[in-house]
């Protein structure tokens, strides 16, 4: 099947992006400046990326609030208009359909963002088990998502927006209808690098006018095109996780980083399967790594802890902000503690490249700070 293309691909192409295919979408890697310079442009600066491959739903009807909370794993009960929150969607075992962010616009509106690899099967699923009165609409096709990301993205935004659109926004808190340079855009203040930034949400009409005038307005703060590459390593930077790698369907969704996600206090589809999990015992375990020198374990390597083979690399990056330390996530099948020393070898080689177990963020970021502190 021939890949897709966002909105923004002949852009890209403009600026000479090295495009790929990501989950059936070309889409750029990084630019002439490289995938290096982009990512420190998003630790120092901005960084613009094209996420309109993605996926936006829209759930409306008067039971919609009990639907989402039924099909959602944290307390979405408990938000309020103009909040978001991220999630997790499960099946009846436990596993991670995806994982998403859901918005409230009302009670009775809601936007779920999915990713892009996932659209059509989360589609198909809420749809089967949304009741009559609930409608689920996918709007993709006619929504840019576009990330403005780092520390000196706020300055920005507050230059084409206003200082009222802007400066009142906590971390994963929303204004709708925001103008930015004549076009309305849903200005969210969420973001997947671990810096301060937002996610702009507007018509795909005005998706190639938005990338352009972002980046015309921020040449003097820094502003850089980025790419997947970028994106990854900040990503796995901050110690955020990568559907289909660290979550996945097949995995009943304990033993990692991101529980705060769940509200085990609460009912929802897979709740049962993780219960009789955790009454087993848990046997899969996700935990953030770091590599002793400067090679790096691939995904799919294997990863062993005293003489004993205990799982698999499933994410590996070389860390631009840690001098090139390559680090990364893996499984295992037994816990294990911070600053265990695990080795690393190629499926069925002997396992030559030492590491240890460590903790995340891998680099602290600034998403969660005050926004007046980068306004000043």
């Amino acid at each position: 099947m021939e890949a897709k293309k966002t909105i923004l691909y002949d852009e890209h192409i403009a600026l000479n992006g090295k495009m790929a295919d990501f989950a059936g979408w070309l889409m750029p890697l990084w630019y002439e400046t490289g995938q290096s310079a982009e990512h420190h442009a998003t630790r120092n600066g901005c960084g613009l990326f094209d996420i309109c491959h993605m996926g936006e739903f829209m759930i409306t009807g008067e039971a919609s609030g009990a639907f989402v909370s039924e099909l959602l794993t944290n307390g979405v009960e408990k938000l309020d208009d103009g909040r978001a929150m991220y999630n997790f969607m499960l099946n009846e075992a436990g596993g991670v359909v995806d994982d998403c962010i859901l918005y409230r616009f009302s009670e009775t509106e809601y936007m779920l963002v999915v990713n892009a690899g996932d659209i059509p099967g989360d589609l198909a699923w809420l749809r089967k088990h949304a009741p009559k009165g609930v409608a689920v609409e996918d709007i993709s096709d006619r929504t840019a998502k576009i990330d403005l990301q780092g520390p000196n993205a706020p300055k920005l935004m507050v230059r084409l927006a206003g200082e009222d659109a802007v400066a009142g926004l906590k971390f994963f808190r929303f204004n709708r209808g925001v103008d930015v340079g004549g076009m309305e855009v849903l200005v969210s203040r969420t973001g997947y690098t671990g810096e301060i930034g937002f996610e702009l949400y507007t018509d795909a009409d005005n998706a190639s006018r938005l990338w352009n005038l972002l980046l015309r307005e921020g040449s003097d703060l820094g502003i850089l095109p980025c790419g997947l590459g970028a994106r990854d390593t900040l990503r796995t930077e901050a110690g955020l996780p990568l559907h289909g790698h660290e979550l996945r369907p097949d995995r009943v969704a304990l033993g990692h980083p991101w529980t705060f996600a769940m509200d085990m206090e609460k009912q929802f589809i897979g709740r049962k399967a993780l219960a009789r999990q955790e009454a087993a015992g848990i046997d899969y375990y996700v935990y953030p790594f770091i590599m002793d020198g400067k090679r790096k374990a691939m995904p799919g390597y294997d990863v062993m802890c005293e003489g004993k083979n205990v799982g698999t690399v499933l994410s590996g990056v070389i860390s631009p902000s840690l001098e090139n330390r390559p680090i990364g996530f893996i499984s295992s099948a037994r816990e294990l503690a911070p600053d265990t020393v695990v080795r690393f070898g190629r499926p069925g080689k002997e396992a030559d490249m030492d590491g240890r177990i460590t903790e995340i963020p891998f680099v602290p970021g600034t998403s969660r700070k005050k926004m007046s502190g980068f306004l000043a």
